[in-house]
């Protein structure tokens, strides 16, 4: 006898077809000759009312009632997720989101159209925990066919549409623990990605140059007399976003500004450096770098850098460590593109899932 589940209503049958139709009467009758159980319904009926009518189990919120329009041929849609079978019983598509998180605890939403399942951290290890998931007959739209895999682990299956009468076989070595809550490091590449990554480059520069860079507020932290304080004065200003419909709307143009200031007792460094960044012969020379996305590709960054202070008074001033020195300031903006990452609504639709939905 096959067991499907039509818009909240759990149905058995040995018939081959079903057929939903609007009638004069509600009433639930299978025909031998043509193999077809058909489901007759009034105008307005609900699965609740039909339930209450004929005595049929009703799984769920109740639901309005549509015909199917032609009878539907009753046949097994079997997802194999890393070789764990799992029979869909219902009569219409259903979506299953499988993934694990660091930031709540394990739990199931469960309705007609969708089984969203959540894994903590911890439990997706767990044999016992994903045994009573799977086989303790808490899935209602969901079986599972045939025993449980040996050494079976959750794995992230984040978006699975499961259509009538096509069976799926998946696999997934995917791990990753995901965060629900954290919408906003939702990007393929960031800004602070480009800025670690410039400070980096232009650490080593000074470095073979001699002299040390480090962040305003930090300068107890050195150790060299001859050194660069840098800041980020404000946070990336966004010079161009496309508009809704081009190519790709999720790109964002930005640049960042980063001031430093030279602080060294060496006057002939002093000169120097000055001299060498105006001929383009120390930093200045350095227009361009690349840095590594969230999945290991990799970005073009371009800097701009400005002019330098001329003035100079031989009268030494003090510096933030209160030691005399030569000081000028100059500055660079870094121009790249933040990338949001159309991955993650997938995880926004699982949280507004999870968060909504009254059946767990």
């Amino acid at each position: 006898m096959k067991e499907f589940i039509y818009r909240g209503l759990k149905l058995a049958t040995n018939c081959r077809y079903f057929n939903a139709v609007k009638g004069i009467s509600d009433s639930c009758v299978e025909d031998l000759k043509t193999s077809t159980l058909t489901l007759t319904y009034t105008e307005g009926s609900t699965t609740e009312t039909i339930a209450n009518l004929t005595g049929i189990e009703r799984i769920g919120k109740s639901m309005e009632l549509e015909e199917t329009g032609i009878p539907i041929r009753l046949g097994d849609c079997i997802v194999s997720l890393n070789d764990l079978k799992l029979r869909k019983l219902t009569l219409d598509n259903h979506i299953i989101n499988l993934v694990i998180v660091s930031d709540c605890e394990s739990r199931v939403s469960q309705d007609y159209w969708h089984t969203t399942i959540v894994v903590s951290k911890k439990d997706a290890n767990d044999p016992e925990f994903i045994r009573f998931l799977f086989y303790s007959g808490n899935l209602r739209y969901l079986q599972p066919v045939g025993p449980m895999p040996n050494c079976w682990f959750v794995k992230n299956f984040p978006k699975i549409i499961i259509k009538n009468n096509s069976n799926l076989t998946l696999t997934s070595d995917n791990d990753e623990i995901f965060q629900l809550r954290r919408n906003y490091d939702d990007y393929v590449i960031r800004a602070v990605d480009y800025q670690e990554q410039a400070i980096t480059e232009i650490r080593r520069i000074l470095d073979g140059y001699g002299l040390e860079l480090v962040r305003q507020n930090k300068e107890e932290t050195l150790k060299k007399t001859s050194y660069v304080v840098y800041q980020f004065s404000q946070t990336p200003i966004k010079k161009n976003h496309p508009y809704y419909g081009d190519i790709d709307n999720r790109l964002i143009s930005q640049k960042l500004p980063i001031n430093f200031t030279l602080h060294t007792t060496d006057m002939v460094l002093f000169f120097d450096f000055k001299n060498k960044y105006s001929n383009v012969d120390l930093l200045t020379n350095f227009c361009e770098f690349k840095t590594y996305d969230r999945y290991g590709k990799r970005w073009s960054a371009a800097i701009k850098w400005g002019g330098i202070t001329e003035d100079f008074n031989h009268q030494y001033q003090p510096d933030d460590n209160s030691n005399f020195s030569y000081q000028c300031q100059f500055m660079c903006e870094l121009h790249f593109y933040e990338l949001f990452d159309d991955r993650y609504e997938i995880l926004k639709e699982i949280e507004k899932t999870i968060t909504t939905n009254s059946e767990e």
